[in-house]
């Protein structure tokens, strides 16, 4: 059980206020790592302290606020073991409607905040290396109506783990992505409001369920682990089966 060991390990992890951010973060303090959970707004981190995590406030949208926030911790701990890029939006707007905002919204928050964390991640470690897992999700491997936006920026983050897992090799840093499936949080609560719906969709999950978000923590463990330490470039698919029809 050494191998999956995160004892002392330092982690960050984006969106960790809800859903599958909160779960990790929670599952990675009961395994001994020493967690920061960033939120978006300080309200959004209230709870954290009372649980023995480290809250932040990082937007990811900023091009300031993780780099800052890495800082802070490369100074009290001397290194950012492993940054968790789990923060996104998702929408059921059809491909039609979109207006500016919300594209660009989404856009910032699913993509150009997981590369300027990456980015941030880099500057502060590249001579000490460092670990990334990227969130990403099942809709960026496959397509989905009313998902249009939201599947290219996941299918995007899939693209650039590979890309900086291998640009970044040489400098000691792993990258990889977890592609959760369908998880009970409330970004599938436009799901599971219509039974005709959520019928329709357990029906093509093979496990017949949705995933609960602490589904996602083993993953995450393996991938933060020295389990996982010859593991980069790669895609660890969590979803009950439901793409591998």
């Amino acid at each position: 059980m050494k191998l999956f060991d995160v004892t002392g390990k330092t982690i960050l992890i984006t969106g960790a206020s809800r859903g599958i951010g909160k779960s990790i973060a929670l599952g990675f303090r009961d395994a001994g790592a020493i967690v920061y959970g960033a939120g978006s707004r300080p309200e959004s981190i209230e709870w954290m302290e009372k649980e023995g995590i480290s809250g932040v406030v990082i937007d990811v949208r900023s091009e300031k606020d993780a780099f800052n926030a890495i800082g802070k911790i490369r100074e009290k701990h001397g290194k950012l073991n492993c940054l968790i890029n789990n923060a996104g939006i998702a929408t059921n707007t059809p491909a039609s409607g979109f207006k500016e905002e919300e594209l660009q919204n989404i856009i910032q928050t699913n993509y150009t905040g997981v590369f300027r964390n990456c980015q941030a991640y880099y500057k502060h470690h590249k001579k000490d290396g460092g670990n990334i897992i990227n969130v990403a999700s099942v809709l960026g491997m496959v397509g989905s109506k009313l998902a249009s936006v939201y599947s290219g920026t996941k299918g995007a983050v899939i693209s650039l783990s590979k890309a900086l897992a291998i640009e970044w090799c040489n400098s000691g840093y792993r990258v990889n992505v977890i592609c959760p499936g369908l998880i009970d949080t409330d970004m599938t609560d436009m799901i599971k409001d219509k039974e005709h719906i959520l019928s329709q969709v357990l029906a093509g999950i093979p496990m017949g369920r949705l995933g609960d978000p602490e589904d996602i923590l083993g993953a995450a463990i393996y991938l933060a682990s020295d389990a996982s330490k010859y593991v980069t470039g790669q895609t660890l698919v969590v979803d009950g089966g439901l793409i591998a029809q």
